[in-house]
């Protein structure tokens, strides 16, 4: 049978769990292995605290689930499935309901994997590598962008709007910032011209 105390607000289970009502509407509720300790607040939080170190305290009114395990790791999930994790050595890791993870160094670094296979990482210096699942790989600065192609052929836009093209046969291509083709030569595994595509002339 259940034992109610009623000088001290304690109810005692018969599975030796003991629970205790405060005058503020706060209820403490302890296992009766007493590896669980519960605190529901008078907002409707609860705090949950383990025998192993672990504390999760779930907010009522925002739908949030804390977490804090022993080795000092924070794990925040929100009501759209999206976790956000917190690491003793300052990472911070955020996991998307659609599988997508963002990973944020202390260093300034990032690494983003999305759902259908794109990596993504940021450099310290803010330079990006964009990785493509068709194979392609994308790499973005702060004086260029450039997108190279499987069969080598590469091509970049310069920020004051240059353009470009290498094919991998070893032509190259490059446009003035207003699109109008400026040279066209194809060169030779030395980098020397053979050929310019603008004056029809072959040089080698």
């Amino acid at each position: 049978a259940v034992v109610s105390t009623q000088s001290t607000g304690e109810t005692i289970g018969p599975d030796g769990s003991v629970t205790m009502k405060y005058g503020n509407g706060t209820v403490k509720h302890i296992s009766g292995d007493g590896r669980v300790v519960t605190m529901t607040y008078f907002n409707g939080d609860t705090k949950e605290t383990f025998q192993d170190g672990r504390v999760v305290y779930r907010f009522r009114k925002d739908g949030i689930t804390q977490t804090q395990l022993p080795d000092g790791t924070e794990k925040i999930v929100f009501p759209t499935g999206q976790e956000e994790i917190k690491y003793p050595d300052r990472r911070v890791e955020i996991r998307y309901p659609d599988k997508s993870t963002k990973v944020t160094y202390p260093t300034g670094e990032e690494k983003s994997v999305y759902a259908d296979g794109t990596v993504v990482t940021v450099d310290k210096t803010g330079q990006r590598l964009i990785l493509l699942p068709n194979g392609q790989r994308e790499v973005h600065t702060s004086s260029f962008k450039r997108r190279e192609y499987p069969d080598g052929t590469s091509k970049t836009v310069y920020s004051d709007g240059f353009q470009e093209t290498i094919y991998a046969n070893g032509r190259r291509r490059k446009k003035d910032c207003k699109g109008n083709l400026i040279s066209d030569v194809s060169v030779d595994s030395n980098g020397n011209v053979v050929h310019d595509f603008l004056t029809k002339t072959r040089l080698l």
